[in-house]
């Protein structure tokens, strides 16, 4: 019982001290994004600064949607871009916008994502292509290389986690 405690205050604890750390631009407190002010997008000052993704996500209330790795398959599940990393990046992140509509969200609501791609070189077509997804408030993100995916010829896949008041 008295480690369960210790937990919850070391929870609290971390969430007090990181609304109160200022962010990477120099803002006081946290920067909230605008359509969902229980999720807060923290950078802080010291950690370098994110391109595309934002280093802490504070998330208080609403539901959590939590989406599977999507990967370029079309609705038929046929490969879309064999062998074009920039087009299986697009219809991924298409996926995953199919995806959250379902469950009554959208981009925006996004907290996290986990991306697994099997050439990690590829990384700067990766973000030019995030960077039309997330224009603005970034999740937090991993990117990793790994050996293979469950097919050859698919070279991404991206699971997600939104927090919506819808």
């Amino acid at each position: 019982m008295r480690s369960v405690n210790f937990f919850a205050f070391g929870l609290v604890t971390i969430f007090l001290l990181a609304a109160s750390v200022p962010t990477a631009q120099g803002e006081e407190g946290p920067k909230t994004n605008s359509n969902a002010t229980n999720i807060q997008r923290i950078n802080p000052p010291t950690l370098s600064t994110p391109k595309g993704y934002t280093h802490t996500v504070v998330v208080s209330g609403g539901k959590t949607v939590y989406i599977a790795g999507q990967v370029p398959l079309d609705k038929d599940g046929k490969l879309v871009g064999a062998g074009d990393f920039g087009a299986q990046v697009r219809q991924a992140f298409e996926n995953l916008k199919f995806a959250l509509v379902a469950a009554d969200a959208t981009l925006a609501d996004v907290v996290k994502v986990t991306v697994l791609v099997t050439d990690a070189s590829q990384i700067d077509k990766f973000r030019q292509v995030r960077n039309e997804y997330f224009k603005a408030d970034p999740p937090s993100s991993t990117f990793a290389e790994i050996k293979a995916l469950f097919r050859p010829d698919v070279m991404i896949e991206i699971d997600a986690i939104a927090v919506t008041q819808r």
